[in-house]
């Protein structure tokens, strides 16, 4: 051990002794100047020095590893480590760039077929309105003014066939649908939408309060009773009719009843104003479906009134 120690001593005695000889040898050597000398002599020499390390390089061949030497594959492999990594990062950022010009294509794509069509569109005004502009020049006010008489007739003969249309729809969704869900509403069942298969046994035992269905049929004379007491007897109209006046039809007639005088309310009060409304007998389950498909609205300070809404209006708070 004390062997040991001596030699450790011996060792830094050594090493401070080169680190003495390297200190002397960088203190005596002159640095060397990196920039061209202003003196020609010194710039001369400086040149040759230049010239002279080049020429002694030159003639040495560069250092290769040897043959069985790993260090050709650790640098490949290197290199092909870095390059894989730098390709993936491209890759991703190639995506994101891409699905961004995707989306701004789609976005390009679907904004010129829109102005396309906007085109086409005025064009064909254009096209129509210079049509129009030469045929009434070339005739006279009276034909002018016939044409667009005609013109008139022709719309309303139109609309009134798409009236038609729209009233026979009308009534055949009432027979079809609606008229038994707001009886079985009326009867204390569930409301209309809940229940879409309505039986005969639904409208014959009626519901309890509760909203339970009874299962005691009640007699006819009771059941024509209900029937007269909920809406009303059979309209003088429909007198004649061959149909019996149970519950689906009684709120079939009721339905159109009431829309028929929502119509003509709205009509006559030109779409607004306290005259579109009507006066409620009773709050009917169909005065209630009107409203809950936003197709009418009480009004707000009396739940008597009813209008429709006016759709190129406001809705009232």
């Amino acid at each position: 051990m004390y062997g040991r120690r001596r030699r450790t001593i011996s060792r830094v005695r050594w090493e401070d002794g080169k680190e003495e000889e390297v200190g002397g040898l960088r203190a005596s050597t002159a640095p060397v100047e990196t920039e061209p000398s202003a003196d020609p002599n010194a710039h001369l020499f400086q040149l040759r020095a230049l010239t002279a390390a080049y020429k002694s390089l030159t003639p040495s061949e560069p250092w290769l590893p040897p043959r069985d030497s790993p260090l050709p594959a650790i640098l490949a492999l290197r290199t092909t480590e870095k390059t894989i990594s730098e390709t993936r990062e491209t890759i991703a950022r190639t995506e994101v760039d891409l699905k961004e010009t995707t989306d701004r294509l789609e976005k390009e794509r679907a904004d010129l077929s829109d102005a396309k069509l906007i085109q086409t569109e005025l064009e064909a005004r254009i096209s129509s309105l210079r049509g129009d502009i030469n045929e009434r020049t070339q005739k006279s006010p009276s034909q002018i003014a016939k044409d667009i008489i005609q013109e008139a007739k022709n719309k309303q003969a139109y609309y009134d066939t798409r009236t038609e249309k729209l009233f026979k729809a009308f009534d055949s969704f009432i027979d079809n649908h609606l008229a038994a869900m707001l009886a079985v509403e009326e009867l204390g069942g569930p409301i209309v939408g809940d229940v879409l298969d309505i039986n005969e046994e639904m409208l014959e035992g009626g519901f309890s309060a509760q909203g339970k269905l009874k299962r005691v049929k009640p007699s006819e004379d009771k059941r024509q009773r209900r029937i007269d007491q909920i809406w009303g007897p059979r309209p003088a109209e429909n007198e004649d009719a061959e149909e019996p006046w149970d519950e689906k039809r009684a709120a079939a007639t009721e339905m159109r009843d009431l829309t028929e005088q929502l119509l003509n309310s709205l009509m006559e009060a030109d779409g607004n104003g306290p005259g579109a409304y009507i006066e409620l007998k009773r709050e009917s389950a169909a005065a209630r479906f009107l409203v809950r498909s936003k197709v009418a609205q009480f009004h707000p300070n009396d739940a008597r009134k009813l209008r429709l809404i006016d759709f190129g209006g406001e809705i009232d708070d």
